[in-house]
């Protein structure tokens, strides 16, 4: 299953001496613990404002089935890319990404206690590996808050339905005045990478 990568760090894995982070790339897992689909809340409304990883084969505790009236709501992430703001490589997608569906898969990297996503940087401080690089997502600046996530440079795409405008991400754009103009130009698209220790 294809995608771009989002990282979460896990509690219990530093615990151990080892690293756990979500990501919406799958092929670049060294070890994958869980492949499922990106998903959070549907773009104009509220409802959880992180991203997650659904597994691919979900189980179920007791519900009710049909749609209630005051519940939370989730989707399938898609992404909002097209020719206007476009920066990633389409090679892992096997065509254009804009309306597609994000894969993703939690990574397990043994013997490493700590992951981190370094926002503005394509390289790891130096005593860090990495895991992947990319570019900084989130939802389009006009509507909700959502998280920032660092989606690999050449995202994947996941099965499901297509243009389906439910939870979607964008490419984050730096606007400068409180941060220095000088370093943060206005209008560029902020690169990212995922380091391990």
């Amino acid at each position: 299953m294809p995608g771009s990568r989002y990282t979460q760090s896990d509690s219990q894995g530093a615990a151990r001496g080892d690293a756990v982070y979500a990501t919406i790339t799958v092929e670049t897992c060294k070890i994958v613990t869980v492949i499922g689909y990106a998903a959070g809340s549907r773009y104009e409304n509220g409802s959880g404002s992180n991203f997650l990883c659904l597994h691919e084969v979900p189980q179920w505790r007791s519900y009710i089935s049909g749609h209630q009236t005051y519940t939370g709501s989730i989707y399938g992430v898609e992404y909002e890319l097209y020719t206007g703001n476009n920066i990633f490589s389409e090679d892992n997608a096997g065509g254009p990404l804009f309306d597609k569906p994000a894969p993703c898969a939690v990574c397990y990297v043994a013997g490493r206690s700590s992951v981190l996503m370094v926002p503005a940087r394509t390289q790891c401080p130096d005593g860090w590996a990495t895991e992947y690089a990319g570019y900084l997502v989130s939802e389009v600046s006009f509507r909700r808050r959502s998280n920032y996530i660092c989606m690999d440079e050449a995202p994947e795409v996941a099965v499901g339905g297509t243009a389906q405008s439910q939870a979607v991400i964008h490419p984050v754009e730096v606007q400068c005045g409180s941060l220095p103009c000088s370093v943060y130009i206005s209008g560029r698209e902020l690169a990212c990478v995922v380091c391990s220790k």
